[in-house]
């Protein structure tokens, strides 16, 4: 009788090993699927709304509070159904959905539902940006909500599902680590390579096959019988282990509402965090889609690794001694981590090897050491109140989680549009650091060890004190070797936005978030070269759009050019429109002309919802390998700035070839050229650090009369009371024309799907093949200097 009850033990450890395996793995599977569905539909819905900050906010909004009511949902479903087989249908509706998304998001881009979400009043178009938003995600994001209740109620087969069972309360945990370590591989897999080699719609389509083996799987371990596949994992360790009990000591229980209060301050708390890190890394990180991928990995892997250490740490500490440890340990490590990164970095470029594999280890090495200890012990918060608030698994993980995912989501807005802006960054981490101190202190409280409160005190005082001094200090020590002064500094969703003079001299700079140069006042005249090549290319321009405004100068240089009867200007972030009025006397005050209107916009959207059309669009200066800005050099850009040229109207793409490879450059051309039949190319500046060339897209061959050119040109001089030695007459503005650009067989295009640039740019960029100097004289010797010149024809010219 012995022998068979061991027998049938055994079999059943065996079986239970493998469910147990079978439940991690798509739960892991599932997290993977999770955030490359949140990738790929932001960057979707991103193209329709446009990058903005508030558009941005509005998915990130819409795809929480989805999951919230999936997390409410899945708590109440738990219990009235197998687990396992609601994990199944949740993960085959996530599924479908996501394979609808591309085609609603098609759907939208008709005529009266793009006008209907870009309409005139701000207030209409945000609400019914959010509608359309929280109508679109929320199927799949509620059924991805509902997916970890069910989880937490299987893996909860001791003491009938109760977390006041140790035993229920480490495997849920343990579920929740391996979810979030799924997450973290999906962000590196959608940004390492889904994104770029299998496109940003299809990289959904594969999130969708993984649910759907998901499902699968949940369905075979449910047929085990609707009830063994959520017992059987702890059968065998119920018949042969004590029931395990947590060692409190003198605990006193915390009451209900301080439990939800503490599940909702970490999740606000944490998704603020990563909108405050984030913001402070853009101070050192060039910005590429990678580094962000990194901030986000490795706030998942410190979150993960919070989740499954304070499970091993449950055996030995009581969840309530524990609780009061983690929250004063975060909070002063929150302080603590920005005085490290401004000694680290000393608010300079990061650099790292020579190579962009070296770049990006030493970058992650940085980040998990200022990033990782704040939020691995945050990742602990929810974990230990699940634990203190004991019932049923699913309900309590579900209700707990979804508190938790609505105050993240306020957390991320807050921070962004509140704390930022109104406070300033070193300010905002002292806050947040300031809210957990304060839990941390009302739980001490409740201990009769009160020296700790006033230790924990004292070093948040020091720390906070460090945390915005120290920062200051080394700027101003900056601004000093470099002879600089910040004019005026706007603390805006994007950034700073500093108008900084340099001393002694006339010369101003917009710059954001301390390095990044919008441009500068001094020798303007590459900046007004910007507007004078594409506009003098045009026999008769009334109407021109302007996408960008950086100092005004290129936009400003409009304004001379005297039969331009309207100039519109699209701006992405207000700031920065603030910043140009100071430079009012070096760029035509173009921001107060009377000829002159901005919109505060997305370029792209921008072109999306207007239906007028201009003789001249001329699209700035854009850092390729940013997000917000790597779209506009997609051929599907090209074929809306198409659509609002009027017959005979010119568009100009002007390049930074001081940030692009070869490869880049020709992928960029060959999108260009794929759109519009005719194509030119324009030097602005060639013989310097940083060369401007122009692509200038046509419907047929340029005919430029010499005659009226030189007419125009002796006028446009004449009005700025200088010229501009580059182009002062005919001959030498023909010289700028350095040859016609053709689509090249089998070329690589740029895409909204595929894209190609914002991803290569950045390797380009730490291997030094940019397209400058030397390496850029060679290529104009091998590949420019061939090209033909048949496009452009000069009428009655020189002579």
């Amino acid at each position: 009788m012995v022998t068979m009850v061991q027998s049938f033990d055994e079999v059943s450890k065996g079986r239970s090993v493998w469910i147990d395996a079978g439940i991690y793995l798509i739960f892991f599977l599932s997290g993977a699927a999770a955030l490359i569905y949140e990738i790929s539909w932001a960057r979707q819905i991103g193209l329709l709304f446009g990058h903005t900050v508030h558009a941005a906010s509005v998915v990130l909004a819409s795809y929480f509070f989805g999951m919230a009511v999936g997390y409410l949902l899945g708590a109440r479903w738990s219990t009235r159904l197998s687990p396992m087989l609601g994990y199944a249908i949740a993960e085959t509706v996530v599924a479908v959905w996501a394979i609808i998304v591309p085609c609603l998001l098609a759907w939208s881009e008709a005529s009266f539902i793009a006008a209907w979400m870009t309409n005139s009043s701000h207030f209409v178009q945000t609400l019914s940006r959010v509608v359309f938003c929280f109508v679109l995600l929320l199927p799949g994001t509620v059924a991805l909500g509902v997916t970890l209740p069910m989880v937490a109620m299987v893996c909860s087969n001791h003491g009938k599902g109760q977390l006041s069972d140790p035993r229920n309360t480490r495997r849920v945990t343990r579920a929740y680590a391996i979810n979030t370590t799924g997450a973290l591989v999906g962000v590196l897999l959608a940004t390492f390579y889904l994104l770029l080699h299998m496109g940003v719609t299809t990289s959904s389509y594969l999130a969708a096959g993984l649910s759907i083996f998901c499902s699968g799987i949940a369905l075979l371990l449910h047929r085990l019988s609707p009830q063994e596949a959520d017992e059987i994992a702890g059968q065998a360790k119920t018949s042969s282990q004590p029931h395990e009990s947590e060692s409190d000591g003198n605990r006193v229980p915390l009451p209900f509402w301080i439990l939800v209060m503490i599940a909702g301050l970490s999740g606000f708390v944490t998704l603020g965090l990563q909108v405050l890190y984030t913001r402070m890394f853009s101070l050192v990180f060039h910005n590429s889609t990678y580094t962000f991928g990194i901030v986000i990995a490795v706030f998942l892997a410190a979150l993960a690794l919070g989740a499954a250490l304070v499970g091993e740490l449950m055996k030995k500490i009581a969840a309530s001694h524990l609780i009061r440890w983690v929250t004063g340990a975060s909070s002063l490590s929150i302080v603590v981590s920005t005085t490290l990164f401004v000694a680290l970095t000393q608010l300079e470029y990061f650099s790292a090897g020579e190579s962009f594999s070296s770049y990006l280890i030493g970058a992650c090495g940085l980040v998990s050491l200022i990033v990782g200890p704040p939020i691995l012990m945050l990742g602990m918060l929810l974990p230990l109140v699940w634990k203190l608030m004991g019932g049923k698994a699913g309900n309590v993980v579900g209700s707990l989680t979804a508190v938790n995912t609505l105050a993240a989501a306020g957390g991320a807005m807050i921070a962004s549009f509140v704390m930022l802006p109104a406070i300033g960054l070193w300010e905002s981490f002292v806050v947040m650091a300031g809210m957990v101190g304060v839990c941390s202190l009302y739980l001490s409280a409740r201990s009769s060890r009160h020296w700790r409160r006033l230790v924990m005190s004292i070093l948040f005082l020091v720390g906070s004190a460090a945390a915005i001094n120290v920062p200051r200090e080394v700027e101003e020590a900056q601004a000093e070797s470099q002879g600089e002064r910040i004019v005026q500094r706007w603390n805006s969703p994007y950034g700073w936005i500093d108008a900084v003079q340099l001393d002694d001299s006339e010369i101003f700079k917009i710059r954001q978030n301390l390095h990044y140069r919008f441009g500068r006042t001094g020798d303007n005249r590459r900046e007004f070269r910007q507007a004078h090549i594409p506009l003098m290319l045009h026999p008769d321009p009334k109407e021109v759009l302007f996408m960008g405004l950086g100092t005004g100068l290129t936009a400003g240089g409009s304004i001379p050019h005297e039969g331009i009867q309207q100039i519109d200007v699209v701006e992405l972030i207000p700031e920065v429109v603030e910043a140009c009025r100071l430079l009012a006397q070096h760029n035509f005050n173009v921001i107060d002309h009377p000829r002159v209107k901005v919109f505060i916009d997305d370029c792209r959207h921008y072109l999306l919802g207007t239906d007028r059309q201009y003789d001249v669009i001329v699209s700035d200066l854009f850092v390729p390998w940013e997000s917000e800005s790597g779209y506009l050099y997609t051929t599907e850009h090209y074929q809306v700035a198409r659509q609002r040229l009027k017959p005979g109207g010119h568009f100009c793409q002007w390049l930074p070839l001081f940030q692009l490879g070869e490869e880049e450059f020709e992928a960029i051309a060959n999108s260009f050229a794929s759109v519009f039949p005719h194509v030119t190319i324009w030097w602005a500046e060639l013989h310097s650090s940083k060369p401007v060339i122009a692509l200038v897209g046509m419907d047929t061959t340029l005919h430029i009369s010499g005659e009226q050119l030189s007419q125009r040109l002796s006028s446009l001089w004449k009005s700025i009371g200088s010229t501009d030695v580059v182009m002062g007459d005919v001959k030498q503005f023909w010289e700028l024309y350095q040859g016609d650009w053709r689509l090249r067989p089998d070329a690589r295009l740029n895409s909204d799907e595929y894209p190609w640039v914002e991803f290569m740019t950045p390797v380009s960029n730490r291997q030094r093949r940019l397209l400058f100097p030397r390496v850029l004289l060679d290529y104009r010797d091998r590949v420019l200097r061939q090209l033909p010149r048949e496009q452009a024809i000069l009428v009655n010219g020189l002579k």
